[in-house]
């Protein structure tokens, strides 16, 4: 089996990177044999916070993701194009693509979008908890009317389709995904987020959402998350996270998944999962063993993301 490159769609380091708590790369996070490209999550809709911090922290994370590459400039680059990403794995460089998890920071206005899509934005969902664009999944814990994209949050769909940004759906409620399905230009993907079928947590898909994610040539992104796996505790195992490739796999999903495991995300990893070296090279042995093809497991691993990367980037 040849694995030139790992893709991983939403890694969420840069806040304890920003924080000064550790580097950005980590042999956790990035593979220390693979080239390794991590769509870089900044987390902007903290809760209680207005969209004016989330912007002052999205340009916090900005300029931490910028001073990390600085730093590590042998081994990591900023990416914004396939070409780019391309020339990171030539040079035998990690990339960081800048990605947005909530777009509260935002502020509803889209020329703060063509802002930041000049400083490398080309990933964003519009909600982690729901505000003036869309609301969030948590609407059905919380009790909330589901009342999907707002007008602000259309508007900035348009201006995103206008500019090629991709629209994440993992953190959107039922409406909103179905509403931005009907709006979005590219492709939408789940850059994080599982399967309700297998476990019923809010964040993770309906059937019906993967299909029109597969359908209309997406990626799904699998979750580390072991509240995301399974409501059984005795499956939120790696072994459980497979069971949801399984269940794409039926929904006719194999060019369609890869990873999207949430590191630095979540609180605690599943097993036999640990953090003293690569988390991806761990979950490529547990699908080793598990009997998977070597083609299933370099399409999980990195081809397919590169391959809608390389249509819609």
């Amino acid at each position: 089996m040849i694995i030139p490159c790992i893709v991983d769609s939403h890694c969420d380091s840069i806040q304890p990177a920003a924080e000064g708590k550790q580097p950005l790369v980590n042999p956790y996070n990035y593979s220390q044999k693979y080239p390794q490209l991590q769509f870089v999550a900044f987390f902007c809709g903290w809760p209680k916070e207005d969209a004016r911090a989330s912007y002052e922290r999205a340009h916090r994370y900005l300029e931490a993701l910028r001073v990390s590459v600085a730093d590590e400039s042998q081994n990591l680059a900023l990416v914004k194009s396939y070409a780019d990403i391309e020339a990171a794995f030539a040079a035998g460089k990690h990339a960081a693509l800048f990605s947005m998890e909530g777009a509260t920071g935002l502020c509803g206005s889209v020329e703060i979008l063509r802002e930041f899509y000049e400083a490398g934005l080309r990933v964003t969902g519009l909600a982690w908890l729901s505000n003036d664009l869309a609301k969030s999944n948590r609407v059905i814990s919380d009790g909330e009317e589901d009342t999907g994209l707002t007008l602000t949050g259309r508007e900035i769909v348009a201006e995103g389709n206008r500019l090629g940004i991709i629209f994440d759906v993992s953190h959107l409620s039922d409406r909103s995904f179905w509403d931005l399905a009907e709006i979005a230009e590219k492709p939408i993907i789940a850059s994080h987020s599982n399967f309700r079928s297998l476990c019923g947590h809010s964040r993770n898909l309906t059937d019906e959402m993967a299909r029109e994610i597969i359908r209309r040539d997406g990626m799904i992104g699998l979750n580390l998350c072991k509240s995301f796996i399974s409501d059984d505790k005795s499956r939120q195992t790696a072994e459980g996270l497979f069971d949801h490739l399984d269940h794409c796999l039926e929904l006719g999903g194999e060019d369609h998944i890869g990873f999207g495991c949430d590191i630095d995300g979540i609180e605690s990893y599943p097993e036999p999962l640990t953090l003293d070296r690569s988390v991806h090279e761990q979950l490529i042995d547990v699908m080793t063993a598990r009997g998977y093809c070597d083609r299933l497991i370099e399409k999980v691993a990195y081809r397919n993301w590169m391959d809608f990367l390389k249509k819609y980037l």
